[in-house]
């Protein structure tokens, strides 16, 4: 098949040997489109490193070698092509999305496709995964947007495992696609209000449009500033989310931020981190024992976080099409990835595997 394959600190297409054969359970996909990813740029800029991490901490999902190609991409949609033995709720044609995990038919041992030297990813023209984490892509949306339900997705799931509750306020900080799916939960579950911080004006903008009552960019106000000042005034979008708890959700993934958040927010808050950073961190944990502050990485029931976020898409609850800031072909994987690097053109690109119209 064709692909984007990733080496050697580049990506080349190339033809490339299909994914495994199918297991019990699982089916091919013809990928129609795939976004691209912030942990795909983590493994972009530095492989080993991702890598490293992943095995030591004990995380197999994530575990390929390093110095052979990988084709990137999990943030899928397309067409089933193939079904395996035991798949009896999918037929060959149906338009389907879902999250892009696949059981390695010869070790037995899950994995992320696109972080695995076997499991392709969604940057190339085919990919096999487990049924199990497989939907329907209702008909009023289309391929592309469904590709969204993934990284959006994570917000809910966060949102979700914080515990926040109606009256409960929260501060969004990053808001590229996990940080708009984290605005978009908090709202839809009842917060009173939610704060978005973004240097990127593109992304500020959106925020507002998936719901956030106040944007701010960190460079000229502080997040935390602004929320003290509108209690202190008794501003009247405040309203009575003074008497709820503040939980900031870190989606920028920034080196320094989480110890930042501990010495600075109220007594009482808490820190979900959606957006963890590959980088060593230094925090003083008696700081925020002294502040009461509770800090969550991701532990917590959460329910149907996916199905939700790909209802709301395709009920035109969120706007798939203004995250959406760019297409490309295989041929246009590699620039889409350097235009990333830098947030203030671009929130969400799609790679379309047979290539984009016009172009």
């Amino acid at each position: 098949m064709r692909a984007a394959q990733f080496a050697d600190g580049r990506f080349t297409v190339a033809e490339i040997a299909d994914p495994p054969a199918l297991g019990a359970g699982q089916v091919r996909i013809a990928v129609a489109a795939c976004g691209i990813c912030g942990s795909d740029l983590s493994v972009s800029k530095d492989p080993c490193r991702f890598v490293d991490v992943a095995v030591a901490g004990g995380y197999p999902l994530a575990a390929f070698d390093a110095d052979r190609p990988v084709v990137l991409g999990h943030e899928y949609a397309g067409l089933i092509t193939e079904i395996g033995p035991g798949v009896t709720e999918f037929a060959i044609g149906d338009r389907v999305a879902g999250i892009g995990l696949a059981t390695d038919t010869a070790t037995g041992i899950p994995t992320i496709i696109g972080y695995s030297n076997s499991y392709h990813g969604g940057f190339g023209e085919q990919i096999v995964v487990d049924a199990y984490w497989v939907r329907p892509v209702p008909e009023s949306l289309s391929l592309e947007h469904a590709t969204l339900a993934e990284p959006l997705h994570v917000g809910e799931m966060h949102v979700q495992q914080s515990g926040l509750r109606p009256g409960d306020s929260a501060l969004v900080i990053g808001c590229g696609t996990i940080g708009l799916g984290a605005v978009v939960a908090a709202k839809a579950h009842g917060a009173a209000m939610v704060i978005a911080a973004e240097p990127s004006a593109t992304r500020r903008e959106l925020a507002a449009r998936m719901g956030a009552d106040v944007v701010v960019d960190p460079a000229e106000r502080d997040p935390i500033d602004v929320w003290n000042a509108l209690i202190a005034d008794g501003d009247t979008l405040v309203g009575d989310s003074a008497d709820g708890t503040l939980i900031a959700y870190e989606c920028s993934g920034r080196t320094g931020i989480l110890n930042d958040l501990m010495y600075r927010l109220p007594f009482n808050s808490r820190i979900q981190v959606l957006a963890a950073g590959f980088a060593e961190e230094t925090i003083v944990p008696v700081v925020p024992q002294f502040r009461r502050i509770a800090v969550n990485f991701g532990h917590g029931p959460y329910q149907d976080a996916y199905d939700v976020t790909l209802r709301r898409l395709a009920d035109g609850q969120i706007d798939a099409e203004a995250i959406i800031t760019g297409r490309v072909g295989l041929d246009g994987v590699g620039a889409a990835f350097a235009a990333l690097r830098d947030p203030r053109g671009h929130v969400k690109i799609i790679v379309k595997p047979e290539g984009v119209e016009g172009a």
